[in-house]
Parts: C-alpha cells; sequence; structure tokens
C-alpha cells in the first residue's frame, strides 16, 4: 500500500516530532491500522510533502517523526474562486470534491433566488461548512495537491460578485453568447454558477453590473454538480496546469 497523504496545518522541519489531531490520528491507526514506524506523507501548501513515519501511535493524539522534503511548495499557475449556488443533497458536496482535484482555491456557497437549501440555525450552518471543508481536505489529500481550497460560510449572491477582486470575472449562463473561447487568459478567475434552477435574469443583471462576464458551455445544459467541472477544466486547460 502506498503512504497516505496526510494535510497538516503544522509547521513541517525535518527532525521535528508532530501530534496529530484525533480524526487524523484515528483514520491512521483505527482505520488503516498503521502501526509505529509506518509510513505517511504529511503534506501543506507552505511546507510542501515530507515523508514521515509514525512515531506513537494512538487513535486520538497520534505522533509523526518528519523527514525529508520530497515535493516543494509552489504556486498554482491560476487561481480560482468558484462561487456556487446552494443545492440540495449530495450534489454540492459532490462539487466541493471535484472542484477540489481540479484545483479550485477557494469555494464559497451562495445564497440565491432558486435555492432551495435553508439553515435553520448558525449551528446548523457551522456544522455543514466543517463538514465541507473536511471533503475539501480529503479531495487535495486524494488528489496529490499540496494547497486545501478555503470553504467560505455561505453568503449572498450580489455580496460575492460586488467583492470579487480577480482579473477575470464569469458566469455561467445558457444566455450567454460566447463561449471560453473569448475569455482572455489572466491568473486569476472568479467563476460564477448557478443552483439547481440556474439564475434569475435579475441575478445576472447583477452580476454583469459587477463585471462578470457571461459564458456558456455549449448546447447542453449541465447540472450544478456538473457545469463547476466542466468550466473548471476548460479553464486549468486554457490558463492553469492541464496543458
Amino acid at each position: 500500500m502506498r503512504s497516505p497523504r496526510i494535510h497538516v496545518d503544522d509547521e513541517l522541519l525535518q527532525g521535528q516530532i508532530i501530534t496529530l489531531p484525533p480524526e487524523a490520528s484515528h483514520y491512521l491507526v483505527q482505520v488503516l491500522r498503521l502501526k509505529a514506524g509506518d509510513s505517511v506523507r504529511p503534506f501543506n501548501a507552505t511546507n510542501g510533502e515530507h515523508v514521515a513515519a509514525i512515531h506513537t501511535p494512538n487513535r486520538k493524539k497520534s505522533t509523526l517523526i518528519i523527514g525529508e522534503q520530497t515535493v516543494a511548495s509552489d504556486v498554482a499557475a491560476l487561481q480560482v474562486s468558484l462561487g456556487l449556488g446552494l443545492s440540495k443533497g449530495d450534489r454540492f458536496d459532490f462539487a466541493i470534491q471535484k472542484a477540489t482535484e481540479l484545483g479550485v482555491t477557494s469555494i464559497t456557497p451562495l445564497t440565491t433566488q432558486f435555492s432551495e437549501v435553508k439553515f435553520s440555525s448558525d449551528e446548523r450552518k457551522a456544522k455543514k461548512l466543517l463538514h465541507w471543508q473536511k471533503i475539501a481536505i480529503s479531495a487535495a489529500e486524494q488528489s496529490g495537491r499540496l494547497s486545501v481550497p478555503t470553504v467560505h460560510s455561505p453568503i449572498a449572491l450580489e455580496t460575492w460578485t460586488k467583492d470579487a477582486s480577480e482579473e477575470t470575472l464569469l458566469i455561467l449562463s445558457p444566455r450567454a453568447t460566447s463561449g471560453f473561447a473569448a475569455v482572455k487568459k489572466s491568473t486569476s478567475v472568479a467563476l460564477l454558477v448557478g443552483p439547481e434552477g440556474g439564475f434569475s435574469s435579475e441575478e445576472e443583471s447583477i452580476a454583469e453590473r459587477h463585471g462578470f462576464q457571461g459564458v456558456e458551455l455549449g448546447r447542453r445544459i449541465l447540472r450544478t454538480e456538473t457545469a463547476p467541472l466542466a468550466a473548471l477544466a476548460i479553464l486549468q486547460f486554457m490558463m492553469g496546469d492541464l496543458a
């Protein structure tokens, strides 16, 4: 079995011993059944990826002894902030997972006119946010990337579009008259994608007023969890690291 990758927030320096949080410890010791001396690969965006060995296996507080760096930290060629309309069920989880694999920098859930997801309390919203961030961490561990995208707390579409500061601002819309071929190359993109029911004409007008350019994905109508992935793959091919 290949050594598992584990995202850690601690500084990674060769020779130091770090303590893993309970969830990571449980995964290594209880799920993978690793023992003292077994190899793992801790990583983060600042320190890159290292080889390491389990020093003290404990299902709640394992320790690792950090070895040499095997992958240096780097900066992604393309920074993409994804604003995605909230959707029901597992659709949003799937979108977070796959967008992470495709190199997205941050993900912001958006409340929109046609969003059907409502949070009954701040506590429920906080639990959901933690759940989404764990999905992003797991996807980063699986996909080999060093950075983990930040999943922000849900906000209104107008707030997100007003605050967007990326070089290129895009909104996916079946009403758009041009595709990605018309998008100029840049190093940062804000990508706006709607929920199951799409955006209202008023919301598209709000986005356009804040500088967002409408783009379409061809003749097919893609689902809310599929559309951002298609767009991200195109953007990464055009400007990022898929070419």
